[in-house]
Formats: C-alpha cells, structure tokens, sequence
C-alpha cells in the first residue's frame, strides 16, 4: 500500500512542495537495433503501399519511378533502414525525458491538493471544448470523430489532469531549491513565443492579470530542461521485435509513408494548460500554449 504524503505548507495563498533530493536522475534507455528483417519488413510494406509487390522491389525502373530521389531497390532499403533508425532514437530521446520527470514527481515530499488537480482538470477541458469549437462541433461529437468515448475521455482526463498537476508541483519544487528564474526576454525559448510578439503578449499578460500564470509556465519549462540535460543516462541496444508484438516499429514506418518527416514536439509527462490572450481590435488574437515543456500523452493519442 503507498504511503500517504502529507499535504504540502501553504504560504502567502500557494503549495510550498519539496523533494527527498535535486542530485541528478540517473536512468537507463533502450534505443532499438534495427536488424535486416525489420527493414525488409517495412520496405515491403511500403512497396505494396505504392501499388507494387515484393517483385517490384527488384526492379530498379519501379523503384525510381515510385518513390523521388530513389534509383533502385538497395537504396530504398538503405533509406528505410535509416528511417527505422531515426524513428528509434526520438524513442528512446522521449523515453530518457519520460523517466526522467516520473522519477523527479517520484520525489515529491508532500501530495498535491484535489482542489490543485480539479483545476489542472478545468483547463484541460476547456482546451478540448476550445478544440471542439474550432472544428465546428460539440464536445461530444468530437470525441466521437476522434475515436474516443466519453468514459474513456473522462478515464484519461482524470488521470492526465493528476499527472500534470504533481509535475507542477515537483518542477516549481526543483525551480526553487536550484534558485531558478526567468526574466522576460527568455519567454521566447521557454513559451515558444516568437520575439517579434513578445512585448505585445507581456503587455497582454499584464494587463489580464496573466502574467505570473505564464512565468510560472516559463520557470517550469526552465527547471524541466535542466533537469533532463543533467540526467545520467545509460544507452543500451535492443533488437526490434523481440518479445513484444513483431514489426512494430516497421508498421510504424509504414503507416507514416516513406520519406515523410514525423512531427513532434518533445513530449514527457504533460503540460500545464493553455492561455489565449486576447488582443485589441487592431490585431488577430494570440494564443500561446503554457505547456510545462514536453509532452508525453495527449487525450486524442
């Protein structure tokens, strides 16, 4: 049965968290080996996504014609051996920035409020009402048109909603005792705020009363990426496929299409909410998400 952590000291109105310990997170990370069954695996799978069959492969008047900048079938295979590689290593990259922030909530001296969790919880709804709206539709429908239910909606809110709110609470603990802090001119690495709109969304921020919202959004990213760069990780090899369900990560490849980039921001426990700043008449609305840095899990997955 798990402990029962006390509930933190509240000073001037705010949870005043500590942790067990700030030393460096140590942890280890697989970063798949890509075999030869896995690369023929997904060439195959993308040869017959093209139209073509195993036969074509070996025909190097097919392969150019079919996939740009490709003149025969080793070098298709070449670049879809790369392809799986990379794939593997921004695995492995999220997998070290997940441990890392589970292991630094794990240190958390003190349990985060309901009230803290219910109002993470407020934010993350009204993102995904946002998100609704901007499509057109109801909250419902929306989930239906995402695949998801509404039990499995409101499972995966209250967990998300938890996640984020003590990873808060361990980043603002780890930001204190390391004596971090942000000034205004490093919001557009920490908010991801371009530097052409900077003095515009600080005035904003102050003026609706925001501004201490989005500082403490940036000091967390901050004390997030310092946390991860000091991170001791050891690098270990797997061969893809073993045990586990076989071809994975070719499915994976195949599923994307060959030759195109995967997009993703870094992703590890969750963020803290979403802040649209409304702007004058004059000018089009600014909305700038306060993620807590990375992203590991969203409702819509």
């Amino acid at each position: 049965m798990p402990i029962q952590k006390p509930a933190p000291l509240m000073i001037d109105g705010r949870a005043h968290y500590t942790l067990s310990s700030v030393e460096p997170i140590k942890i280890e990370v697989t970063v798949p080996f890509v075999t030869d069954e896995e690369t023929d695996f997904a060439a195959a799978s993308i040869v017959r996504q093209a139209g073509g069959t195993a036969d074509d492969l070996q025909d190097d008047a097919w392969v150019s014609e079919h996939f740009q900048g490709i003149e025969d079938g080793s070098q298709l295979l070449s670049a879809v051996r790369l392809q799986l590689r990379q794939m593997g290593i921004r695995s492995a990259e999220e997998s070290k920035t997940k441990k890392c922030l589970d292991i630094l909530v794990s240190r958390l001296n003190q349990s985060v409020p309901t009230a803290d969790i219910a109002e993470t919880r407020e934010a993350l709804e009204a993102e995904i009402a946002q998100q609704a709206q901007a499509a057109g539709l109801g909250v419902d429908a929306f989930l239906m048109q995402n695949g998801v239910s509404r039990a499995q909606f409101e499972e995966s809110i209250n967990e998300q909603a938890r996640d984020e709110a003590e990873l808060a609470a361990a980043l603002d603990a780890f930001a204190f005792v390391r004596k971090l802090s942000v000034d205004d001119g490093e919001f557009t690495h920490y908010l991801s705020v371009p530097e052409k709109d900077l003095e515009q969304f600080i005035d904003q921020a102050r003026h609706q009363g925001f501004y201490g919202e989005i500082r403490d959004a940036a000091l967390r990213n901050k004390a997030m990426e310092t946390v991860v760069s000091e991170c001791v990780c050891n690098y270990k090899a797997r061969i893809q496929g073993g045990g586990g369900e076989p071809h994975q990560a070719a499915h994976r490849c195949a599923r994307r299409g060959f030759g195109r980039r995967e997009v993703r921001r870094r992703r590890a426990q969750a963020r803290l909410t979403r802040l649209c700043l409304a702007s004058t008449a004059e000018e089009p609305s600014h909305a700038t998400p306060l993620s807590l840095g990375v992203r590991m899990r969203r409702v819509f997955s």
